[in-house]
C-alpha cells in the first residue's frame, strides 16, 4: 500500500516526467481540433461569450477568470466554438499533466503516472467540451493538491505560496473552491501531525497570496452588494426543489465508472499513510459538505484525481514484487478499463456523432446538455423573420428581450447579421446592461409566456413558435416556443427594469 512506499526524491527528473505527461495530455488537444467545433454554442457559452465581451472583475452568476480566457482566445483566433473551448481544452490538458505529477509526489513511477492521467481523462473530457467554469475548478483543484503533495514530500514550507495562487485561481474560476479550502484547513486544525503548518510564515504568505490573486474579485462583490451569493442561493434552491440534488450519491458511481475502485484504493491508502493523510481531506471534506449543503453529484468531480493519483502509486507498490508479465497485464487492464470510461463519455457527452445518426438521436433524447446546442442560428433567424412582419413605425422604437442568457447571447451573436437590435434581458448580467438607449415602445419576446407579457403590456400576440432542426427537443422548443410581439409597457420602463434582476 501507499504507506509502505518509497516517497524519498523522484528518480526520474520532473522535466522528463512532465514533457512524457504532456504528450498524453496531448490527447485532449488533439479531440478538441477534431471535434471543437461540435454541434454549435452550449447555451452556457453564450452567456460565457457575451461577458467576455463585456469584461469585468465580476459578473453575477460566476467569477470572471473563465470570461477572460473566452475573450483571450477570440482576440487572438476569432469567434467560433472551437476558438471558444480552446481554453478549456489546454487547461484540462495541463489539469492531467498536474495529475501525473502528483502521482510522483506521492511516489509513483512513470506507469503508475500514466495511470493516474488515463483515469482522470473522462472527466478532463467532459470538461473540455465546453468553455465553462467547471473547467478552471478543475486547474484550480489540481494545483491546490500537487503542491501540497509535494510540501508534505520535501517539508518545504514554501510550497504554501503555490497553494496560496491556487486557491485565489480558485476563487476567479468557481466560488465552489471553498469546499476544499474549508476542508483543508479544517484537517490542518484536526489533524496534530499537520498543526505546525499554522504557525509558519509561510502558510500566511500563502495566505496572502490568495487573498491578493482574488482581491479584485473580492472588491467587485463587495461594491455589487454580493449579488453572486442572491443568485447562487437562487440556484440552488431551484435545484433542490426540482430534485437535481437527488441523485448525489448514485452520480458518484455513474461520473466514475470503472476509475471508482481505483478512487477507492488511492483513498484508503491515502488515509493509512501518515506523511500523505493531510490529502485525504480534499475529497472526504467536500463529499461531506457538498452532501450537507445538497449539493448536485458533479460538484465533486475535481476531488477524484487525487484519489486516482494515490490509488495508482498503492497499485504500483503492490505490482512492485511481482512478475513482469503480471504486472503488465494489470496495468493493461487498469488502462483499458479507463479507455472503456473515455469511450463512454465520448459516447455521451461530445459532439461526435452525425445529425440524424442513431448516436446523435440517442444523445438528443438523453443528454440535455448536447440538445442546448443546437438550433441557436434558426431561432435568431425566426425573430429575425418576425421583425420583417412589423411596420416600419413600430421597428422605429423596436427591442428584443430574452427571457433568458443562452437567447440572449446567442441574439447578442447572431443578431448582428440580420441587423437585429442588441437584445436586452433581465437574466444574471445582462440586467446591468439595461433596456438600451431609448424606452422601447414595440417588444419581441423570446422564451416568455403570453400570460405572463399580457400582465406587462397594453397588447401581446403570439407571432411565431420557434423550431428547432431535428426536431430536438430542449427548452426553447418544449419549455417557452412562443415568439411574441407586445406593444406598449404598462409602466415606466426604468421603474419596471429596476426591479426585474433575475437569476438563472
Amino acid at each position: 500500500m501507499l504507506s509502505t512506499m518509497d516517497v524519498s526524491k523522484p528518480v526520474t527528473s520532473l522535466r522528463s516526467d512532465a514533457a512524457l505527461l504532456s504528450a498524453f495530455a496531448a490527447l485532449i488537444l488533439v479531440v478538441h481540433f477534431y471535434i471543437g467545433n461540435g454541434y454549435g454554442f452550449h447555451r452556457d457559452e453564450f452567456q460565457f461569450l457575451d461577458d467576455a465581451r463585456h469584461l469585468q472583475w465580476g459578473f453575477v452568476a460566476y467569477p470572471p477568470l473563465t470570461a477572460f480566457c473566452g475573450r483571450i482566445a477570440i482576440a487572438l483566433f476569432g469567434i467560433s466554438p472551437q476558438v471558444f473551448r480552446l481554453p478549456a481544452a489546454f487547461v484540462n490538458a495541463v489539469s492531467l499533466v498536474l495529475i501525473g505529477l502528483t502521482t510522483r509526489e506521492l511516489g509513483g513511477r512513470r506507469p503508475a503516472q500514466i495511470v493516474a492521467l488515463f483515469a482522470a481523462l473522462p472527466l478532463a473530457l467532459a470538461f473540455s467540451s465546453v468553455l465553462q467554469y467547471n473547467t478552471l475548478d478543475l486547474l484550480a483543484w489540481s494545483l491546490i493538491i500537487y503542491f501540497t503533495a509535494r510540501l508534505l514530500r520535501t517539508g518545504d514550507e514554501r510550497y504554501w505560496i503555490s497553494v496560496g495562487a491556487g486557491i485565489g485561481i480558485g476563487v476567479l474560476s468557481k466560488y465552489s473552491i471553498a469546499f476544499p479550502v474549508v476542508s483543508l484547513l479544517a484537517a490542518l486544525v484536526m489533524l496534530p501531525s499537520q498543526r505546525h503548518h499554522l504557525s509558519t510564515r509561510w502558510f500566511w504568505y500563502g495566505a496572502i497570496t490568495a487573498a491578493i490573486i482574488a482581491a479584485p474579485n473580492l472588491i467587485w462583490l463587495a461594491s455589487h452588494h454580493f449579488i453572486t451569493l442572491q443568485m447562487e442561493h437562487f440556484i440552488h434552491t431551484r435545484d433542490v426543489r426540482h430534485g437535481r440534488a437527488d441523485g448525489y450519491y448514485t452520480d458518484q458511481i455513474k461520473f466514475t465508472l470503472f476509475g471508482l475502485p481505483l478512487a477507492m484504493a488511492g483513498l484508503v491508502s491515502l488515509v493509512r499513510n501518515a506523511r500523505f493523510r493531510l490529502l485525504s481531506t480534499f475529497y472526504i471534506g467536500p463529499f461531506l459538505l457538498f452532501a450537507i449543503a445538497r449539493g448536485r453529484g458533479y460538484y465533486l468531480m475535481p476531488a477524484y484525481p487525487v484519489l486516482y493519483a494515490a490509488g495508482a502509486a498503492a497499485l504500483e507498490s503492490a505490482l512492485t514484487n511481482c512478475a513482469t508479465i503480471f504486472r503488465i497485464s494489470v496495468r493493461s487492464i487498469v488502462l483499458a478499463a479507463m479507455l472503456v470510461d473515455a469511450a463512454a463519455v465520448a459516447w455521451a457527452y461530445l459532439p461526435i456523432w452525425r445529425p440524424g445518426s442513431p448516436g446523435w438521436n440517442w444523445q438528443m433524447k438523453n443528454n440535455y446538455d448536447m440538445a442546448n446546442e443546437i438550433g441557436w442560428p434558426e431561432v435568431v433567424a425566426q425573430v429575425a423573420a418576425v421583425r420583417d412582419t412589423l411596420s416600419p413605425e413600430d421597428r422605429s422604437r423596436l427591442a428584443i428581450l430574452a427571457n433568458n442568457y443562452g437567447e440572449a447571447g446567442a441574439l447578442s451573436f447572431y443578431g448582428p447579421q440580420y441587423s437585429l437590435p442588441t437584445p436586452i434581458s433581465s437574466t444574471n448580467g445582462f440586467h446591468d446592461r439595461g433596456y438600451g438607449p431609448y424606452e422601447p415602445e414595440t417588444v419581441i419576446v423570446v422564451g416568455g409566456e403570453l400570460h405572463d407579457q399580457e400582465l406587462n403590456f397594453d397588447h401581446c400576440a403570439v407571432a411565431a413558435q420557434v423550431s428547432i432542426p431535428f426536431g430536438v427537443r430542449n427548452e426553447e422548443s418544449v419549455d417557452h416556443p412562443e415568439i411574441l410581439i407586445c406593444h406598449h409597457l404598462r409602466r415606466p420602463w426604468p421603474t419596471v427594469w429596476s426591479h426585474s434582476q433575475e437569476f438563472g
